[in-house]
């Protein structure tokens, strides 16, 4: 295993032939060269997988994997089931590495003696805008020794001092592997921060250092992470359901962090409650009566008792409590025709 590269950054790609280039060369250019890049083309239609295979043939650290079109989370999976670097990065094909990353993640990494998982920061391009996320230690309190792995994440999750953008960190192979971590396939939305829940429930030793890894680039209609699809929607629910309803009754938690989860899980509902309105107005018919079944069936019960919130939506609240979920929905969307006949007229 002397051949073993430290690093390997797995590159999911789909249909990304005009972004493609840069963040290839943005690898290809760190200053620290120990890595392999494995880039997973997942069914693109376009000349992405022309565009790896030239760069592939200019530099054998470029390992090409192709694969029949299947989401984000399982083209990821594919590129961690082949990594051999001992740390793994994930960088979406239409972002960039930052100029020294990979050096300053290998010397912080032999620094902290290899953690199971390096947190830093990074740089956000909002349509030309400059916005930069730091990586900031969260404190003490948060890794005592009382503390279990779930107590430990929830407590990060709640306090807003982490990034769960999965692009922020550096994880060692041999404890993804240990942990049998993987992407949830099942999901078509949120599939960063479910991963790196599981990462941080499940991880002994953490870093955290104040550079940036990677820049997001947010300009162009079409990415993954500008459509929320209501399979997108649906999968979220699901997913935050099995959380509150199911998992967390298998964690071992103390009293306050059961009263996080219960906090958390009143704001969700909140959320829900509130994002009913656009069912009414937004959805085609088949995808808002397919979402309401899902609503009653999962969240309705819940959702009813909630207390009247203001604001602009305020009218609608009382509604849910009367005549439930499926008739709110049917009176809105019915008041939307009705406006939208007048308005032609």
């Amino acid at each position: 295993m002397e051949n073993t590269p430290f690093f390997t950054v797995i590159i999911p790609v789909y249909n990304v032939e005009n972004y493609l280039g840069r963040c290839l060369d943005s690898v290809l250019s760190q200053s620290f060269a120990d890595f392999e890049i494995i880039a997973v083309n997942d069914g693109s239609a376009d000349s992405s997988l022309a565009v790896l295979h030239r760069y592939a043939q200019k530099d054998s650290r470029i390992k090409i994997i192709s694969k029949e079109n299947g989401g984000l989370p399982a083209a990821r999976n594919s590129g961690l089931y082949d990594a051999c670097g001992k740390y793994v990065f994930f960088l979406d094909s239409d972002d960039t590495m930052c100029e020294d990353a990979l050096q300053n993640a290998y010397t912080a990494i032999c620094e902290e003696d290899y953690p199971d998982l390096l947190n830093t920061g990074f740089i956000k391009s909002l349509y030309g805008e400059i916005l930069t996320y730091d990586c900031v230690y969260p404190g003490d309190e948060f890794f005592v020794p009382e503390l279990t792995g779930d107590e430990r994440w929830i407590k990060l999750w709640h306090s807003k001092k982490t990034l769960d953008i999965i692009m922020t960190k550096f994880i060692r192979r041999d404890f993804l592997r240990d942990s049998g971590i993987v992407f949830n396939t099942r999901l078509f939305a949120q599939e960063d921060s479910d991963f790196a829940f599981n990462i941080y429930r499940k991880a002994k030793t953490m870093a955290y250092r104040n550079f940036y890894s990677f820049c997001y680039f947010k300009y162009r209609e079409g990415s993954l992470s500008t459509e929320w699809s209501y399979k997108a929607v649906a999968s979220v629910f699901s997913r935050w359901y099995n959380f509150f309803y199911t998992d967390v009754q298998f964690y071992k938690l103390n009293d306050e962090c059961k009263k996080i989860v219960e906090a958390e899980k009143k704001d969700f509902l909140i959320a829900i409650r509130r994002g009913i309105y656009k069912l009414g107005v937004k959805y085609s018919d088949k995808e808002a009566y397919d979402m309401v079944t899902m609503l009653e069936h999962y969240f309705e019960k819940d959702i009813k008792k909630l207390p009247m919130t203001k604001g602009p939506f305020g009218f609608v609240y009382p509604l849910y409590r009367i005549i439930g979920i499926r008739n709110t929905v049917k009176l809105l969307r019915l008041f939307v025709r009705i406006r939208d006949s007048i308005i032609k007229k």
